[in-house]
Order: C-alpha cells, then structure tokens, then sequence
C-alpha cells in the first residue's frame, strides 16, 4: 500500500510540473511571474555582444513580447538562435517578467523553444 501510495504521489508531482499554462504573447502582461508556453511568430531578431533578442509578435519596437538567451547559455544552442529562430513559428516556455516596461521570458536551455 505505502509503495502504491508513493508511485501516485511521485506521478501527480510529475505531471503538475510538466503542466503550462498555453497563453497568446498578447496577454504576457497578466501573467507575470508565472510560467507559461507562448506561441507565436519570429518578427525580428537581434544578436547582441552579452545576449541574444528574439520578438516575437510584432518587429521591434513594436513586439509583444521578447525572448532574451544570455550569452551564458547561447553556447548550449547549436547556432546563434537569433539566425535559426527568424521566420519560424516558435513555442517558448518559461517565466514572463518586465524589462523596461516591455514583456520577456529569459530562456536559459535551448529545450525551452519549440519550433512548431
């Protein structure tokens, strides 16, 4: 019975992590703090000297949310993912913040993006 009981527990802890809530990237502002998966378009991307811009939505300055890789963890992509992302329908899943009164989710594992 212990064993039965530990297996549910360690399945529901599995899928309660696993579970996203799928939101429009016009709607980023009402969840942030929270993780969520945001599917939408690549406008425009931009490779920086320390980090790696992906909007998506609308080309900048008008997107609707943006994607920032750290140059910490570009190196894990197989190429500058401001290159491979441009013009691909794209899923990210992470957790919405503000920068500068825009909407962005930092993505630190290559996993974390989606191309659909």
């Amino acid at each position: 019975m212990k064993k039965l009981f530990v297996i549910l527990l360690l399945t529901s802890l599995s899928y309660a992590s696993k579970s996203q809530t799928l939101i429009l990237a016009k709607d980023a502002a009402q969840y942030v703090g929270k993780t969520v998966t945001i599917c939408d378009s690549v406008y425009s991307t931009k490779a920086l000297e320390k980090i790696s811009l992906i909007n998506l939505g609308g080309a900048y300055p008008k997107e609707l949310l943006t994607v920032a890789i750290n140059k910490a963890d570009i190196s894990k992509f197989s190429s500058e993912p401001a290159t491979m992302y441009l013009g691909n329908n794209i899923c990210i899943t992470g957790v919405v913040s503000e920068f500068k009164g825009k909407y962005q989710i930092v993505v630190t594992e290559p996993k974390q993006i989606v191309v659909k």
